[in-house]
């Protein structure tokens, strides 16, 4: 990092509670080039001392002018993404799936990104593995579209991921949790329950998922 006479300097400071990190940022952009150094502090307690940890992380600007971390917590171009669901025997319902994995890869920018179901419906987790090798990857990350951490979670998409990975004995893999309970669900649910009800009062159209259905409707039970 050049600190000689910067145009831009930025210090940013995130102060914690006890035994947890604080975290300085500093920035430094002279003309086009940038270059930001994140310091954190962490403190970790046991039974006999308190300790303190430096560690420092560099963020280089990327192609876009926006900035890039060097870190191992990132996507990077080595990386293949799988995004697997549970599959079904509707047609629509799989090609949903496809139409996620395109929007998901043109917001994020992730180089490798492939779309498998679990079971029912080709591509399969051992082909969207297949397909990440073949692309350039050296590191699989498997992320289950499911909202809980059920039997799919905990086995199957395991077992089958396993299984894809004997034929690539130098390529790493690891699965990630499910959706859970993030909180930006919150907003996605609060966003398809306005639009639903929308639709019913004719303020809004079907969504993509109940287009051509008919389902989006008030229903009443009579006693006859």
């Amino acid at each position: 990092m050049n600190l000689y006479a910067p145009s831009i300097l930025n210090i940013q400071s995130l102060l914690m509670n006890d035994g947890s990190q604080s975290q300085i940022s500093v920035g430094v952009r002279k003309g086009e080039n940038s270059r930001r150094n994140v310091l954190r502090f962490g403190q970790f307690r046991d039974c006999s001392r308190k300790t303190l940890r430096l560690s420092a992380r560099s963020c280089l600007p990327n192609g876009n002018g926006s900035v890039k971390q060097e870190a191992h917590g990132i996507i990077t171009n080595k990386d293949g993404l799988i995004i697997v669901d549970h599959g079904s025997r509707r047609k629509e319902s799989n090609l949903m799936l496809n139409e996620f994995v395109a929007m998901f890869t043109e917001k994020t920018g992730y180089p490798i990104v492939e779309p498998a179901h679990m079971e029912l419906a080709e591509p399969s987790i051992r082909d969207a593995f297949r397909s990440c090798v073949q692309r350039g990857a050296n590191r699989v990350i498997v992320s289950p579209f499911f909202l809980l951490p059920g039997r799919h979670w905990h086995q199957d998409i395991p077992s089958l991921t396993a299984e894809a990975a004997k034929d690539y004995p130098g390529v790493s893999y690891m699965i990630t949790a499910p959706l859970g309970l993030h909180s930006l669900l919150v907003d996605v649910m609060d966003d398809r329950i306005k639009h639903c009800l929308s639709h019913v009062v004719g303020d809004a159209d079907e969504c993509e998922v109940c287009v051509g259905t008919g389902k989006c409707q008030v229903y009443k039970f009579v006693n006859k």
